[in-house]
């Protein structure tokens, strides 16, 4: 959109915004097809006849333009057309004034390929540009196209447009009026719509509105509006904003709310992710936010807030929302970074009843990033933090667990090159944790814990002149990093009948563990460790043909031996019991494979070697044909998630019918249930030039919720 405005402004500036710029170096060229007349009388020279002027990327083009020197203008009549970069303006009238820098059009017309301009009147300077009873295209005008009507619009500093009594309009149906819009050019349009309409056996007919309008440039505000003939309506704000303010810094983040009494059946309604029945009254509430403030934007504030009247609200009534974030996570954090280390504040929130939430209420922590001692080799870290805790049931069923803890570790370690392809760093440290509050007794308790270790790490290459016309190799280069760690931290359980166990292991995970006391965040569940890890990363590349290089494969490869293990947990506090820990890791494997530009493989699988299980494969393929066609397969297999297997099959495919139409469909297929759980049948074109429309068929079985057939159309203005 930015591109779209600085061409407009530059047109209504006229030869202000692109002569005046150039003036004192380069004179404008004046050409026609008649003979250029002089009137040394009156210091005038005529072009008649196509009269082309030309300065710089601008020119103008009309059927008659006048030098007048004696007062210092230029006056074009007559089919006028100026061009400069890709915009064109049309108009019969345009006079400037050279010295005074000013210009004046009567009705013109203004357009390139993303927007376009109506006005009765343009006038002003490079500064300040009035036009009266303008209209702006978005894009370019069509029965479809989104369009501005303004009794008077001003452009300043070629940055902001600020437009009066604005009624907005779909072709030349008005739908919306504002008696006023302001807005930058580099903040967007000024209206934004996504909308939706379709039908879904559990909703019923549905239309889905989101509708902002930007009343200044740092804020657009608007509403969502739907109605469901099953379920009711619903409806709530909408903020998006971005600021850049002196004292405060930069800032920008969204709110998308929504309310509905949801008037569906109880079936319908159904349950929760704890089994409980879904009330009438259901909400919520989206808050993104990122903000740099100080003058070097040391003070970072992060928000993420989402607030839901149950786990499905979002699932239900924005299923875009709730593909992108499926457990919420509520917090708000300040970090301030100096030159070699971090204050952090963060405060994490249980905003939702039906969530188990480890809060922090807050934990305030002091960071040392790793710094040589005195340039001794030696490097130092420290972490310092305090944190009230808090971890309650929904619903209830097990104890609720406070805690107040101070945590600190230090660590050094001492990197020494052995060779230019090896490096040795043995590393040690040291972590005290006070625990004010404590199971049982409710005393305190002070845990003192020590590390020692060392890593070791080793980068190899290994060249070849190899080449292949079919594949597009030019040589091939093998990079390999292998790398072994080792950690002991003896008697790390001390305390673990005392200790509240709030920040504790994860019970599934796709990756290993961090290794070591400096890492680990189950501060609170920890157990003797005594253990190595090696891995190695193998990457193949050859020669791009324009730059750099390019990855052919990549192998990636890890495994932990376990000297000490923990023994079962059983269930307690709402953990599910944990299994004894086995002496080898998962083996983790991950494949990248690329030989062509036209093809991609990628993979990762996950090995139990106590019992030679293979626990997860997860994979895909995508093919490409340039721009007009891709087939994507996939796969995810997971033996181990507690509730039984995942065994999912993926394929989507997309064909490009031409610049304007797209088709795709996609199928999900269960291995385990032997069905076709999903299939999504899509048309993607644009209407006009100003909106996309997406029109689907999704056919679902064996979901929780959404099961049966639904049609849907979405709409949405193009944005540049």
């Amino acid at each position: 959109m930015l591109r779209v405005h600085c061409y407009l402004l530059t047109g209504l500036a006229l030869l202000g915004a692109a002569w005046t710029a150039q003036a004192q170096v380069v004179p404008p060229e004046l050409s026609a097809d008649q003979p250029i007349e002089f009137d040394a009388e009156n210091n005038r020279m005529t072009a008649r006849g196509n009269a082309i002027l030309d300065h710089g990327d601008t020119r103008l083009r009309a059927e008659k333009i006048v030098f007048e020197q004696k007062d210092s203008t230029v006056k074009a009549r007559d089919t006028v057309q100026l061009t400069s970069g890709s915009f064109r303006m049309l108009t019969d009238t345009a006079d400037y004034d050279y010295f005074n820098r000013t210009f004046l059009t009567g009705d013109f017309r203004l357009g390139n390929d993303a927007v376009y301009v109506l006005g009765k009147e343009a006038k002003g300077d490079r500064d300040l540009i009035e036009v009266d009873d303008a209209r702006i295209y978005v894009q370019e005008p069509d029965a479809f196209a989104l369009n501005l009507n303004a009794d008077k619009m001003t452009v300043e500093n070629q940055e902001t447009i600020a437009m009066e009594d604005v009624v907005f309009r779909i072709g030349e149906v008005p739908f919306f009026y504002l008696p006023y819009v302001e807005y930058d050019i580099q903040t967007g349009t000024p209206v934004e719509y996504t909308g939706n309409i379709g039908y879904q056996s559990d909703l019923g007919f549905y239309v889905q509105n989101a509708i902002a309008f930007r009343f200044i440039p740092e804020l657009a505000a608007g509403l969502n509006i739907d109605g469901y003939t099953e379920r009711g309506v619903l409806a709530g704000p909408i903020f998006d904003y971005n600021w850049d303010d002196p004292d405060l810094g930069r800032m920008w983040g969204w709110v998308d709310t929504g309310y509905i009494h949801d008037q569906g059946t109880t079936s319908e309604l159904g349950t929760d992710v704890l089994g409980q029945p879904i009330q009438r009254d259901r909400y919520f509430i989206e808050w993104r936010h990122k903000q740099f403030a100080l003058e070097d934007e040391s003070l970072e504030l992060t928000s993420s807030i989402s607030w839901w009247s149950d786990s499905a609200v979002e699932r239900d009534f924005r299923e875009g929302l709730f593909e992108d974030n499926q457990e919420p996570d509520n917090f708000l954090e300040a970090t301030y970074r100096g030159e070699n280390w971090y204050l952090n504040a963060i405060g994490r929130l249980q905003l939702n009843d039906w969530q188990t939430i480890a809060q922090r209420l807050p934990e305030v922590r002091f960071d040392l990033v790793p710094t040589e001692l005195f340039e001794t080799g030696l490097y130092q870290r420290l972490d310092v933090s305090y944190a009230t805790l808090q971890e309650k049931s929904p619903t209830g069923t097990y104890q609720e667990l406070n805690s107040n803890r101070i945590n600190a570790y230090y660590g050094v370690n001492y990197p020494i090159a052995a060779t230019d392809w090896l490096t040795i760093n043995p590393v040690a440290g040291i972590m005290a944790t006070h625990y004010a509050v404590t199971l049982g007794s409710g005393g305190d308790y002070t845990r003192v814990l020590g590390e020692f270790g060392v890593d070791v790490d080793m980068d190899i290459v290994g060249t070849w002149d190899y080449t292949n016309e079919f594949w597009e190799i030019e040589g091939l280069r093998h990079y390999m990093q292998p790398m072994i760690q080792y950690r002991y931290i003896p008697g790390a359980q001390a305390g673990d009948t005392l200790i509240p166990p709030i920040d504790r292991t994860a019970d599934f995970d796709t990756y290993l563990e961090p290794l070591g006391l400096a890492n680990k965040r189950n501060i609170d569940d920890l157990y003797e460790e005594n253990a190595i890890r090696v891995g190695v990363q193998n990457l193949l590349q050859t020669r791009h043909p324009e730059y750099g290089s390019r990855d052919l494969i990549g192998v990636d490869l890890y495994q932990e031996f376990r000297f000490s293990t923990s023994p079962a947990q059983p269930a307690r506090y709402g953990q599910s019991a944990q299994p004894a820990q086995q002496d080898f890791s998962d083996t983790y494997l991950v494949l990248k494979f690329e030989p062509a530009y036209w093809v991609q493989f990628g993979s990762l699988l996950r090995v139990d070697p106590n019992k030679l299980n293979l626990d997860q494969v997860t994979s895909g393929v995508r093919f490409t044909d340039g721009e007009e066609w891709t087939a994507f397969f996939g796969n995810n297999y997971v033996a181990d998630v507690p509730g039984g297997a995942v065994n999912q099959f993926l394929v989507d495919v997309r064909y490009r019918l031409d610049s304007r139409n797209l088709l795709a469909a996609s199928w999900n297929i269960d291995a385990d249930l032997g069905e076709l759980t999903e299939q999504v049948y899509m048309w993607e074109t644009m209407l006009g030039n100003s909106w996309e429309a997406t029109f689907a068929i999704v056919h679902t079985t064996g979901s929780s919720r959404e099961n049966g057939f639904r049609f849907q159309v979405s709409f949405s203005l193009v944005r540049i």
